[in-house]
């Protein structure tokens, strides 16, 4: 009988060759598609779900310039001017008070793009990389079934999600927010995300490592690559997202 610590040493190989296996099937190609549109999905849903952190953490009351107030030197020309069709704008307040909350909010909901445009595009960047060095270390397999493999790797994006917006908003919830300008709002959000850094660094590391396995089984399936090389090569991947991850 194995004693337990021989089971545990091949946890890794086991694991590794059932991701080998399910790359297989020939609904592997269906099942990437369907994982970058849920990773899309779930990442613009994410934008809006750190916009909601924001309004729930940040109660402030700030003062800011009044948008709606057209600039002092046109209200000082035009302002006493009846017919002018600044007067009534130029009798707006200069400064008006606004909830911090919400305008960070807002913010956030401003980038929602990024996430519809920028899971298909990191998805095109991770599986032509991945696919030169597939080649590199001796690889037989084509384009499409790099972007599989990218595809497979990239729903675990959405761990790392989850995991961030719990970190920010323990974070943001224990921290004294008190700035009462943007810039000193700013200064106080940025040092409270940056004391969950910890926590973060170690999400992404689990993230990254369960992107190794998917990545190794992913060229072992797909570019009949040993598992050596494909180790390799998805070590290097490995390297670089976690140096990343740390700036």
């Amino acid at each position: 009988m194995p004693s337990p610590l021989a089971a545990l040493a091949s946890l890794p190989g086991s694991a590794l060759d059932r991701v080998r296996d399910a790359f297989g099937s020939p609904r592997a190609g269906g099942v990437a598609v369907a994982m970058v549109v849920v990773v899309t999905i779930g990442t613009s849903v994410g934008i809006l779900a750190l916009g909601a952190v924001f309004d729930a953490t940040v109660d402030r009351q700030i003062t800011v310039d009044n948008p709606d107030r057209p600039p002092e030197p046109t209200c000082e020309t035009f302002g006493d001017d009846s017919d002018s069709v600044f007067a009534e704008e130029c009798d707006e307040p200069e400064r008006i008070e606004v909830d911090a909350g919400e305008e960070l909010r807002d913010a956030a909901t401003g980038y929602l793009h990024y996430g519809l445009l920028g899971v298909p595009l990191w998805w095109a960047l991770f599986a032509v990389a991945l696919h030169v060095g597939a080649r590199v270390a001796g690889g037989s397999g084509s384009v499409g079934d790099s972007f599989v493999i990218a595809g497979w790797a990239i729903g675990v994006e959405l761990l790392r999600l989850a995991a961030g917006l719990a970190a920010i908003w323990y974070a943001l919830s224990n921290a004294a927010i008190s700035g009462e300008t943007f810039e000193a709002l700013s200064n106080e959000i940025v040092a409270a995300v940056t004391s969950a850094t910890g926590p973060l660094l170690v999400a992404s590391a689990v993230g990254i490592a369960v992107q190794w396995v998917v990545v190794v089984g992913g060229l072992e399936a797909e570019h009949d690559l040993d598992r050596g090389s494909a180790a390799g090569v998805a070590t290097v991947f490995a390297v670089v997202a976690l140096l990343l991850a740390a700036v």
